[in-house]
């Protein structure tokens, strides 16, 4: 069964590198730029799962929180606690799998139910594109640097 929200891109980088931008919880004003700030809540650490951060985004702040995060699959998951989006119970995953050599497809994906009456094609389409896919190519972008 598909994914509510969806995008990959495959980066020519070790799953590794990429992994050192995309693993630090506090970190996606870096790799966003519609996220102008992270704050980690009760000064936890960004790898410690249960943490929440606080994104201040366009629409206003949104908190998120790490449910696992696995060094050796390469794989974070978190869920969306509060925040300016019509959806709830959503949960996402970023996954990096390698691809022969210094390539790796990062996917990164979400399930949630839309609330309201939010269009939920336009809901999952922004998550895909604009949150999704403009993360992967910044992060792309950082690593040509």
């Amino acid at each position: 069964m598909p994914h509510t929200a969806y995008a990959s891109r495959t980066i020519a980088a070790a799953p590794a590198v990429i992994w050192s931008l995309l693993a630090d919880f506090n970190g996606l004003p870096a790799i966003h730029p519609a996220i102008s700030h992270s704050e980690l809540e009760n000064g936890a650490s960004h790898t410690e799962p249960g943490v929440v951060r606080r994104l201040t985004v366009p629409d206003g702040i949104v908190r998120e929180k790490l449910l696992k995060l696995d060094t050796d699959a390469f794989e974070l998951h978190y869920a969306i606690v509060e925040g300016p989006m019509p959806v709830k119970d959503y949960v996402a995953v970023i996954k990096l799998t390698p691809q022969g050599s210094n390539q790796t497809l990062a996917e990164w994906w979400a399930d949630f139910t839309v609330t309201g009456d939010a269009d939920p094609d336009a809901v999952a389409r922004g998550v895909s594109e604009d949150v999704f896919a403009t993360c992967l190519l910044h992060v792309e972008r950082a690593l040509a640097v």
